[in-house]
This record gives structure tokens, sequence and C-alpha cells, in this order.
């Protein structure tokens, strides 16, 4: 059975030795697609010298964005002692 393009996420680089690595997690695996079965399928897929493109999901941060106050721990804390966290916009 072939893997077809639209299969294989944008941010692989190496498709051939994606579906290389895909076919030996089903191989190994009685269960697939499992969080086991896909998480020895990218450790193979490195292994074999794979590589994912640079921004293949990452959030980019947006020049101005949104800054919150996010309290740590539990109950009141003081103003000054709160981490700020720059949110993306959306």
């Amino acid at each position: 059975m072939a893997i077809s393009r639209s299969q294989i996420p944008k941010s692989v680089k190496n498709p051939s030795l994606y579906k290389k690595a895909k076919a030996k997690a089903k191989a190994k695996f009685d269960v697939y697609p499992s969080a086991y079965a896909n998480g020895y399928m990218v450790q193979e897929y490195k292994r074999m010298g794979g590589q994912y493109k640079a921004n293949g999901g990452a959030v980019n941060f947006v020049e101005g964005g949104t800054v919150m106050s996010q309290g740590r721990g539990c109950g009141a804390m003081m103003e000054s002692k709160r981490r700020k966290t720059k949110m993306p916009r959306a």
C-alpha cells in the first residue's frame, strides 16, 4: 500500500525516508496509529537522517502582541511578582 503525498506532513524534508520509517513502525506495532507507534516512527525517521523543516508548525509572535499577567502557584500574588508573557495576536 503506497502512502500518498497528502498523508505525509508538510514539515517532512525527505518523504521517502518518512515512508520507510512509517513502514517499520507498522511492522513493529500491532496497533497503528498509536502514540507509541508514532513516537517510534519519529525516532526512526530522525535516526535514519530525516529532518523536519524549521517552521513546520511553530507559532510566530507578532510585533506588539498582547502582554498577559500569568499567576504562578496557588493563592493571591502581588502584581509585581507576576510573570509577564507575550501572547500572539489572534
